[in-house]
């Protein structure tokens, strides 16, 4: 096979699945791993793709029918996400009441946090799975319109259930961070407009977020990066300018 034609194929199966592993391009192209490897790297010179650890997902501007399910993004990042949570998670305090939200970066605070006297409040069933029986504290789950892919509530009756809690602390997740402009962004307006509710109901809110975050960009924006107390990250753009709440976790 042609290495013009393994690309063509490969990007139709990126933008076909929205993320697809090195282990299914190989099967599917009947090539090598180090093939494929140097296919993924043109591509992602060329500004179609985004390599990812494991695999690559399609570079383009994320909204609802290209997101990659949670249960895909599990073993992405592992090591910068845990930086991250670790420190993170020394702003928490027995008594709090925290949210939690919902994707695999914010699931790496459960580990720090499982031995404190708090109540954890979120939408997502992912995190409430990944939450060890040793927990001592309280949990309220959000309800609302559930989506499986997205493994969270949001709508109407989850944005009502918000507006019943006041919370010390709120730890987001997003798809997408510009630092030019300062915008965040997610894929769904819904999405946003949940985390825009419970921005409102908390004292502090910070942002968790690897830098791979840095060069995506979803289709709603649902705040500005000024609007965090604390932006926990593993790295950031030596090209840009960086704010004072920016926190590199090494």
């Amino acid at each position: 096979m042609l290495s013009k034609e393994r690309l063509y194929i490969i990007m139709n199966l990126v933008n076909e699945r929205s993320f697809i592993t090195v282990k299914e391009l190989t099967e599917a192209l009947g090539v090598s791993r180090s093939s494929v490897m140097r296919d993924l790297a043109e591509l992602e010179q060329q500004g179609l793709i985004q390599r990812e650890h494991g695999g690559a997902i399609a570079k383009n501007t994320l909204s609802g029918l290209n997101e990659v399910p949670v249960k895909h993004k599990e073993t992405l990042h592992v090591e910068e996400k845990q930086r991250i949570c670790a420190q993170a998670a020394t702003q928490i305090k027995d008594g709090d009441c925290i949210y939690i939200d919902s994707g695999t970066t914010p699931v790496y605070l459960l580990e720090h946090i499982v031995h404190k006297r708090i109540t954890i409040v979120s939408a997502s069933t992912y995190l409430i799975r990944k939450l060890p029986e040793t927990f001592r504290g309280d949990i309220y789950l959000l309800g609302g319109e559930f989506h499986s892919g997205n493994d969270m509530s949001s709508g109407p009756l989850t944005l009502e259930m918000i507006r019943q809690f006041n919370f010390d602390h709120a730890f987001f997740s997003t798809n997408g961070v510009n630092p030019q402009n300062g915008e965040v962004t997610i894929f769904a307006f819904a999405i946003g407009a949940v985390k825009k509710a419970i921005m409102e109901r908390s004292l502090r809110n910070d942002l968790l977020i690897d830098s791979s975050k840095f060069e995506i960009k979803a289709l709603s924006t649902w705040a500005q990066m000024k609007d965090f107390h604390t932006i926990y990250t593993d790295a950031f753009p030596k090209s840009m300018k960086k704010a004072k709440n920016i926190c590199i976790c090494e």
